[in-house]
């Protein structure tokens, strides 16, 4: 049966209606499924020889572990089947194009980068814990929706078409199956993958989205495969010198031949990528400065807990001489025999403070006076604030994952390690979180995820890095830097993102639970009644539901449509109680001492989604109340249409500016976004000495 043929026909529940699109892994149809009502698109895959029950019997298998796959950033699968032969895939139809067609428009800003990236991240992580690996991301496989978010498609094609070609064979109806730009060099050569090759192929998505240019090219497939086996990993400072060396050198591990010279996990990719996006400009070399004792006690408390302490005077290292713009310029034009020469300047230098008679170098003794510690160079990047950054993300859940990016930090002495630590700074509880492994110029990333989904910020409000010399699971050695947050903080991010106890009063009932959860649960309750009330086919309807949109959002129970008795479909709190709840912690939480402009400025962009979201609840109110007065239902069918745009960018947010993302600007960002800018807030920059 060609393809043209199934134009008109029916598979399973869908009436065929065009031809989307036709390559070597899969035709793609539109169609509508008329049960639900609903336009879909149908992913029919081309036939192979051998297609026998057994095959089929591996694709129902497939098709069910795809259809398990439930996630934001991931296309859903609708439904499969196999008919008279043909094997198909029901999935959403989404007209907001690819990823493909952004870049194809040329080299995308950073911060739609980033954007994407965290997207594309959460989505293939959340796919890995369920054992299901893509095998060919690439743009033209993430969809964008019309408010520009990311879907993941595709997921388990590829897997499906091998199942049918000949053993031992890369290609499948004239080409390689996957696309060899995207090819990861296991896949490449036919060897077993697994969630390492889908990163590999996320950095080269990446790759091309910073420059506009794929890694390799070639004239033919075959030449473009052998380059992602044998050819050096491009830089990315060779098409776009701006870019940062530490962005570079994070796409550089990346797209490591070696898998397991990769990272781990996805989302610890895109932490490591968002560290080295902060390093853009060069700085200055600062001169060392001598660490503070500060002890963590709790408060109130007469006899303090065991004590978080820094070094009076860590034994200083030899480290590199300082390089500056213009070294850094050398080094990359003159290579190794530049850096011998001013490696010998330097030592000349050092050996010059400390002539013969002079007093040795001391030893390790974190006990002994000591001069400070020399820090070594600092690449031609910036970095991030005082000596790195502790940000939290979500992984599984709310907050379950915290990403540490070091910078410029003093080299130990042989046989010390930074371990770092959460911190809560009352209790004195801590939890290890893993080494950090920190390079020649002070460098380090790590990335922690707690494995029950704890939300880490509401049980620590503070990071330690500590010099160990042997295995603890309490830190032992002294805290050499930290970062911490007030407590309040921690309180009201707890409340908005995990758990607050409010009592029923003013006619609302009890509510246990999330306020941001209590506050989308109301918008989205009131976008259905919002989308019924559009979709009424008469008067009556319209009036109904406009009523039940009103009062869901105000958590009310009037009588709008003078039926006599006014009904609230919803739970009874209405919006406003919720978002009212959410700024009266951040109120408190901006007053706490501690908290400066910077973090005063991260409660603003929550705040400035709070405002989002009441104006487009006012506007929605406004335009149901003209369809209460309605006559009939074209009169308002403009009202109709934008009562549901305003529904969903209530919960959505909306890309204003259209650069891409959903910002913390006016008009923009909605509750979802919340959850994105709120966990900003926590954020940690380090520090010298322990948490105070």
């Amino acid at each position: 049966m060609s393809s043209e043929s199934l134009v008109g026909k029916t598979l399973g529940k869908v009436l065929i209606t065009g031809l989307i699109g036709q390559g070597g892994m899969a035709t793609v149809y539109r169609g509508v499924q008329a049960d639900v009502e609903r336009t879909v698109a149908v992913k029919v895959l081309p036939p192979h020889p051998g297609q026998n029950d057994g095959f089929f019997a591996r694709f129902r298998l497939e098709a069910k572990t795809i259809a398990r796959l439930q996630h934001p950033h991931i296309l859903p699968l609708y439904d499969y089947g196999d008919q008279d032969g043909i094997l198909y895939l029901v999935m959403p139809y989404v007209d907001g194009g690819s990823l493909a067609g952004r870049i194809a428009a040329g080299p995308m800003a950073l911060s739609g980068v980033m954007d994407y990236t965290r997207q594309i991240a959460g989505a293939l992580d959340y796919a890995h814990r369920q054992g299901v690996v893509h095998r060919d991301l690439k743009p033209e496989n993430i969809l964008l929706d019309r408010e520009g978010h990311a879907l993941l498609a595709d997921f388990g094609i590829v897997k499906l078409i091998e199942g049918a070609a000949p053993a031992g064979t890369l290609t499948v109806t004239g080409g390689l199956i996957g696309t060899p730009a995207y090819m990861s060099p296991e896949q490449a050569q036919g060897l077993p993958v697994d969630r390492r090759s889908d990163l590999y192929s996320l950095a080269v998505v990446i790759f091309e989205m910073l420059t506009g240019q794929q890694p390799y090219t070639a004239d033919t497939a075959m030449q473009v495969v052998m380059q992602q086996i044998n050819a050096p990993v491009p830089s990315l400072r060779n098409i776009s010198p701006n870019v940062s060396l530490a962005l570079d050198a994070v796409l550089q591990k990346a797209l490591s031949k070696d898998p397991a010279a990769r990272y781990a996990t996805a989302s610890e990719f895109a932490s490591a990528l968002a560290g080295g996006a902060t390093d853009q400009a060069p700085l200055e070399i600062e001169p060392p400065s001598p660490l503070t004792t500060i002890a963590v006690t709790s408060p109130g408390q007469s006899t303090p807990k065991p004590t978080l302490t820094t070094p009076a005077n860590p034994t200083p290292s030899p480290t590199n001489p300082a390089m500056g713009s213009a070294s850094n310029t050398l080094l990359l034009l003159g290579g190794f025999a530049i850096i011998a020469v001013l490696i010998v300047a330097a030592l000349v230098l050092l050996t010059g403070r400390n002539q013969p008679g002079d007093v040795a170098a001391p030893t390790v003794e974190t006990t002994a006076a000591a001069s400070a510690p020399t820090r070594p160079p600092r690449p031609l990047v910036t970095v991030a604030p005082g000596f790195g950054r502790a940000v939290y993300s979500s992984t599984a859940r709310t907050a379950d994952t915290i990403s540490l990016q070091i910078n410029d930090v003093a080299a130990l002495p042989a046989g010390s390690r930074y371990m770092a630590w959460l911190v809560n700074t009352g209790s004195g509880d801590t939890r290890k979180i893993g080494e950090v492994t920190v390079d020649a110029f002070g460098s380090g990333v790590l990335t922690y995820t707690d494995p029950d989904g704890t939300f880490l910020p509401g049980l620590y409000n503070a990071v330690a890095l500590s010099a160990e010399t042997g295995a603890v699971d309490e830190p032992a050695g002294p805290v050499v830097y930290s970062g911490s947050s007030p407590a309040l903080l921690t309180q009201a991010l707890t409340d908005i993102f995990v758990t607050a106890s409010l009592p029923e009063a003013d006619g609302k009932p009890a509510y246990e639970g999330s306020l941001l959860d209590g506050a989308l649960a109301e918008a989205q309750i009131a976008a259905t009644h919002a989308g019924l009330a559009a979709g009424a086919n008469n008067v009556g309807g319209l009036q109904t539901h406009a009523e039940h949109t009103i009062n869901i959002l105000n958590g009310t129970t009037v009588d709008y449509n003078n039926n006599g008795r006014g009904e609230n479909p919803g739970r009874g709190f209405g919006l406003e109680y919720f978002l009212g709840e959410i700024e009266r912690r951040l109120d408190r939480a901006a007053q706490e001492p501690g908290v400066g402009p910077v973090m005063q400025g991260q409660l603003e962009l929550i705040r400035v989604c709070i405002t989002n979201a009441r104006q487009r609840k006012d506007g929605i109110i406004d335009l149901e109340r003209q369809l209460l007065a309605a006559p009939d239902l074209e009169s308002v069918a403009p009202q109709r249409a934008q009562s549901t745009v305003l529904a969903l960018a209530m919960v959505e947010g909306t890309d204003l500016n259209g650069n891409g993302t959903v910002d913390p600007f006016e008009g923009e960002c909605g509750l979802n976004q919340i959850a994105t800018f709120g966990l900003a807030v926590a954020s940690m920059g380090l520090n010298e000495g322990a948490p105070g």
